[in-house]
């Protein structure tokens, strides 16, 4: 399963750079950081950490990432057809995205320490 989830992370995240043209997802930084597939393949939780521009505040920020999951949710059938043509499986799990924690998480830890050594 692991090789099934990394693979279908690359993948995917190929399609978002390279084919969708939503300006909703044009943002600082964008990345799927994790898919988590389902043993039968039926559903894949796809995470990605999205972070708009340095010096916006926490509610820009949160607004962005907001629309970045509105986006992906929107494009979802196109993804998964996109990556079920690229992909040669029997099954191919339909993407439900999700913003990935861990990566908020760090970033404010790290905003904390930059606050911390500016003092």
């Amino acid at each position: 399963m692991e090789k099934v989830n990394d693979l279908l992370r690359d993948t995917i995240a190929e399609v978002i750079a390279r084919e969708l043209k939503d300006p909703r997802l044009e943002i600082a930084l964008l990345s799927v950081t994790e898919v988590r597939a389902s043993r039968d393949l039926s559903g894949a939780v796809v995470l990605v950490s999205a972070m708009g521009a340095p010096g916006q505040s926490e509610a820009e920020q949160a607004e962005a990432a907001s629309n970045v999951i509105d986006a992906l949710t929107h494009a979802a059938p196109f993804i998964h057809r996109t990556i079920r043509r690229q992909l040669h499986m029997k099954r191919v799990p339909w993407p439900s995205f999700e913003l990935d924690p861990r990566i908020a998480g760090a970033a404010d830890v790290q905003e904390r320490l930059r606050t911390l050594g500016s003092t």
